[in-house]
């Protein structure tokens, strides 16, 4: 049996990893799925993705640091990727950081062989850009200074460097001087509903231990402000991956708000923190902060059945897989029946309380989704398809970047 806080079923259930892989968790977890949906706020310009998913938008342009032009290897040389300690050895003879167990994403996420980055390895959490002076750039829910926060900043080393030099095997170890303790989290905030560009803000500014060797600091812009239709790109750590490097013609800003902007790049989980360049210029203008939401899609290879119990405090939700059950709270009763109404399930009522629900063969989840997370805790992944990395249409668009904060710039100043 398991009890699980409902506000917490996705950023604890699914484990601190999560957190620490660069996904702001509130709009991931199935509280905050119920909660929007009886609570839903308009927007001025809806993007076209509505649920505003991380995703590939038409072709995948994320490339392999070896496939790019030396002026993108030299802006992928200065970025960094956040890395759990407990990922890395140092080995005193070599003095040099090893990789310890590796799991490719088509082991950890039952991901389909076939999609792009199955066979690779996840090894960091977040992205960041290294601003000179011993700083970095990164997104706010990516470093804390709170000891019980998972994104506690001495969890995390800062390692430039982790890429593929050719084709077939990244970076499996990494010198001394490529692999920095952050020593401060000088600024950070973190603050206003996740996806408003209007009033969320989500940076932070990290000093780390010793300078870094040969790594030339990435350039704010300064003077020209992003404007709609205006061509950026990212670079950055999407799934833990080694670095990728957007195509700088792929994507496009299409909002501008108060805080930031929404565009079209390729981004996931992992892609966090990363530096949105202006690509005419390769200047800095943002920090990618929405790599939020799903990554992968699954659909069940049979009908699969279990039962709701409505029966629960509204706060937690009770796992039994061992008699197919799946126990939440009587005030959520009616948001969670619509929810599996909307995706044709068949509905029988048992008694006052309980449910019998029926998905049919072929459903299709998000790796994020409540209903995802239900079947997944009672049936296992064997009842679902191996997943797809999630794919939008090109003119679509989700991914938010938030402008460069004044209060970086200003400690940046000379």
């Amino acid at each position: 049996m398991k009890i699980t806080r409902l506000i917490f079923v996705i950023g604890t259930a699914i484990g601190a990893a999560l957190m620490s892989a660069g996904f702001a968790a509130a709009e991931n977890d199935p509280y905050t799925q119920l909660e929007s949906a009886v609570n839903v706020r308009p927007r001025s310009v809806p993007p076209p993705s509505l649920d505003a998913s991380k995703s590939i938008y038409g072709e995948n342009s994320m490339q392999e640091y070896y496939q790019v032009p030396e002026r993108l290897k030299r802006l992928a040389d200065s970025t960094v990727a956040f890395v759990n300690k407990s990922s890395l050895y140092f080995d005193p003879v070599e003095k040099s950081y090893k990789l310890k167990n590796t799991v490719t994403i088509s082991q950890s996420d039952y991901l389909d062989e076939s999609e792009d980055f199955s066979s690779q390895s996840r090894l960091s959490n977040c992205s960041g850009a290294y601003l000179g002076k011993g700083m970095v750039m990164t997104a706010g829910h990516c470093v804390s200074d709170d000891p019980k926060d998972p994104s506690y900043f001495k969890n995390f080393l800062m390692v430039f460097g982790w890429k593929y030099d050719a084709a077939g095997s990244p970076s499996q170890d990494f010198q001394a001087d490529a692999v920095h303790a952050i020593k401060k989290v000088e600024i950070r905030a973190l603050e206003g509903p996740t996806g408003n560009m209007d009033s969320y803000r989500d940076f932070a500014l990290v000093s780390m231990e010793g300078e870094p060797a040969g790594r030339q600091p990435l350039a704010l812009e300064a003077e020209r402000a992003p404007k709609i239709g205006q061509k950026v790109f990212t670079i950055g750590y999407p799934l833990g991956l080694a670095v990728k490097i957007n195509d700088p013609d792929q994507a496009q800003i299409f909002t501008m708000e108060k805080n930031g902007f929404m565009t079209n790049i390729d981004a996931f989980g992992g892609n966090s923190g990363g530096p949105a360049f202006d690509s005419a210029t390769d200047k800095i203008v943002g920090i990618l902060v929405t790599a939020v939401g799903t990554e992968f899609s699954y659909e069940l290879n049979r009908d699969f059945s279990f039962i709701a119990d409505f029966s629960l405090p509204s706060d937690v939700i009770e796992y039994k897989p061992h008699v197919g059950t799946v126990s939440l709270g009587s005030m959520v009763r009616s948001i969670v029946l619509q929810m599996l109404r909307t995706s044709d399930a068949s509905i029988s009522i048992l008694d006052e309380n309980k449910c019998l629900i029926t998905l049919p063969k072929g459903s299709g989840f998000q790796n994020r989704s409540l209903i995802f997370s239900m079947v997944t805790r009672v049936g296992g992944m064997n009842v679902f398809n191996r997943g797809r990395l999630m794919r939008d249409k090109q003119e679509s668009f989700g991914t938010g970047v938030l402008l460069v904060p004044d209060e970086i710039k200003t400690l940046l100043r000379p």
